[in-house]
């Protein structure tokens, strides 16, 4: 009865006002193509998809930065804010947060400086005593969960894409992990940054909204699914421009 109420108001307010208003929490300010602040907006992607998802809905969204992933992270734990965005599903995440359905893939490459060596894979490259930079509190699959525990002292965490790429463009770093469509915008801009073609993909896997357990429901959940559900195609149309 509870989500038959929660979808009548979403078929309610369809063209009105929203009745909820969700902190969306990110510490990027300079992840090209998804997201960019300039000065106090966000302009990319992922916020065209947040908009197109969001658009006559119950929800009004609302951007807060944040100076890194850990502390967005830290703040849906406390309830301070309800959502962030391209999540990767954890367990850990999963004991304080819920997850949407998947909204795109998302790929994360290895990328080097241009006198770095090539690779074959992670191991290979901590053995040579080189350095990662990633981003803080990112997840980039189980096996390098299990690799990065034997070299911590050899990758470098990160606050945001552009710190992480500026930083191998002045060698102060040997490789980064990233999103390849993220990697494609800083390569343009750097010509020293070059994919590691010998290495195969870091991780692979579908992304989701992330949102707190203390301010948003299960109902709450179902009806951004299906938002997520009806704009398939506007989702699928803003992230094949990149």
């Amino acid at each position: 009865m509870k989500m038959l109420l929660l979808i009548l108001l979403f078929a309610q307010f369809n063209t009105l006002a929203c009745t909820k208003t969700l902190k969306m929490g990110t510490n990027e300010t300079n992840w090209a193509p998804y997201l960019i602040k300039q000065g106090n907006t966000f302009v990319g992607a992922e916020v065209d998809t947040v908009n197109a998802v969001f658009k006559n809905s119950p929800f009004c969204i609302e951007w807060i930065y944040f100076p890194s992933l850990s502390r967005v992270q830290q703040e849906l734990k406390t309830g301070h804010i309800d959502i962030t965005f391209a999540a990767s599903y954890t367990k850990a995440r999963a004991e304080y947060s819920y997850f949407t359905d998947v909204y795109r893939d998302e790929i994360m490459l290895l990328y080097k400086h241009k006198n770095a060596k090539n690779v074959v894979d992670l191991v290979t490259l901590f053995e040579n005593g080189a350095t990662v930079a990633i981003n803080r509190g990112s997840f980039f699959g189980a096996a390098f969960e299990k690799i990065k525990k034997h070299y911590p002292n050899q990758i470098v965490l990160t606050a945001d894409a552009n710190t992480r790429f500026g930083m191998l463009n002045k060698k102060r770093v040997d490789y980064v992990i990233d999103d390849s469509v993220v990697a494609k915008y800083f390569a343009k801009r750097y010509n020293t940054i070059l994919p590691v073609k010998t290495a195969p993909a870091i991780n692979v896997n579908g992304v989701h909204f992330m949102m707190s357990k203390k301010t948003i429901t299960l109902d709450e959940v179902a009806v951004i699914n299906r938002l997520i559900k009806n704009n398939k195609a506007t989702i699928k149309r803003i992230y094949s421009h990149d």
